[in-house]
């Protein structure tokens, strides 16, 4: 093993999970391992010699402090928390360790980084929080329909007794059919309450195809996209048939959500792209849907984005504020993930995560690694519990 450490460095450097990023004392890039190139999106070849600055500019981090005159003096090791942007616009969460490299007399030599991708533990967290804060928000909630419902339905029954009793006086019986417009308004608010809080209640599960409903939901507003000529539409779907264990209506709930969400972004127009691929979770070797619905519209701004799965936040003048924490209970009850990442004036990507069905049962393990089932289960009926994706 001696033998192999001596003679093998670089196999080490370039097996290890970790990015890893020296930098000598002249401020350049002397190594830059395989794992810095796949969370940074650089290619080792172009970036080693280069100055430190030149490759990683002020904005790259995220953080306009590190620069190489501010890591260059450090006498100890240090750890930070910062992102980064990939390729595809997507931003990843990044524990950086800036440590100084010492020769054989003790002498510094250098400065080396190491980068651990931490997007998944913040995703996590951030899923914990919300999921915890539904679930308080749930408890309210389901007290405040149970109170309203029961008056509700008085209401109702008087008002249709009272439009009967008033056939021939046209203004009144019209006041009484505006009472009983209301209170189905209020009950129609009421049922996507119950909906947010219960959405297993309505769900039935069965195999099927994810584009049948999402083709479905495309069609329903195909109507209003043509109308509005500004809107270019985009379906990038992968070619294979992707088959999850779900309820096809509620799922239509989802997409009608982000597609009508993603069009009210664009008043002045814009692309909406809808695009479909199958990955799989390198840990756990599992596969998995992803969805996007992106847009180029007006976006959400940095202070309402961690907001937008709150029941009852709305930043629309006629909004309930439900639509998002609804269909954040529907993809959590088929064990998946939903993420919004947005920039105020450049758009919104929401992507959904599934388990796909193996042809036995649903993927046992999410991609953001959440535990959907109890793998000692017998799966005779498979799916037919309630999956908790939390």
């Amino acid at each position: 093993m001696e033998n192999y450490k001596k003679d093998n460095p670089d196999n080490i450097l370039e097996s290890l999970a970790t990015g890893v990023v020296a930098v000598d004392l002249e401020g350049k890039i002397t190594t830059f391992n395989r794992a810095a190139e796949g969370i940074t999106g650089l290619v080792s070849e172009t970036v080693t010699g280069k100055e430190f600055d030149e490759i990683f500019g002020p904005d790259f981090f995220h953080n306009s402090n590190l620069t190489y005159r501010s890591i260059r003096d450090i006498h100890k090791s240090m750890e930070i928390g910062t992102e980064i942007c990939t390729n595809d616009n997507d931003s990843l969460h990044i524990s950086l360790s800036i440590s100084p490299v010492k020769g054989p007399g003790n002498e510094k030599e250098g400065i080396v980084l190491t980068l651990h991708d931490v997007t998944r533990i913040k995703k996590l967290e951030e899923q914990a929080n919300r999921n915890g804060h539904l679930a308080a928000m749930g408890e309210m909630a389901a007290k405040i329909a149970h109170e309203i419902r029961n008056p509700l339905g008085s209401i109702e029954l008087f008002a249709t007794a009272l439009m009967k009793d008033l056939e021939g006086s046209g203004e009144l019986k019209a006041l009484a059919g505006h009472i009983s417009s209301g209170v189905k308004s209020i009950n129609s608010i009421i049922s996507n309450l119950v909906l947010f809080i219960r959405p297993e209640q309505k769900a039935d599960f069965k195999i099927i195809d994810i584009y049948d409903s999402l083709n479905d939901s495309l069609f329903f507003f195909g109507h209003l996209i043509k109308s509005n000529d500004s809107i270019e539409v985009i379906t990038d779907y992968s070619p294979e048939s992707l088959i999850i264990y779900g309820d096809s209506e509620l799922l239509k709930q989802v997409y009608l959500n982000l597609i009508l969400n993603a069009i009210q972004a664009m008043p002045d127009g814009g692309k909406l792209t809808v695009s479909t691929k199958k990955c799989r979770d390198q840990q756990t070797n599992s596969h998995f849907l992803e969805i996007r619905c992106s847009d180029t519209g007006e976006g959400i701004s940095k202070a309402n984005t961690s907001r937008v799965f709150d029941p009852f936040f709305t930043t629309k003048k006629k909004g309930t504020g439900l639509g998002l924490p609804i269909v954040h209970s529907i993809i959590k009850l088929h064990g998946g993930t939903i993420d919004i990442n947005s920039t105020e004036g450049k758009g919104t990507v929401c992507t959904v995560i599934l388990p796909l069905w193996d042809g036995e049962r649903p993927t046992n393990v999410c991609a953001m690694g959440y535990e959907m089932f109890d793998r000692e289960s017998q799966y005779t009926n498979p799916g037919s519990q309630i999956i908790d994706g939390a």
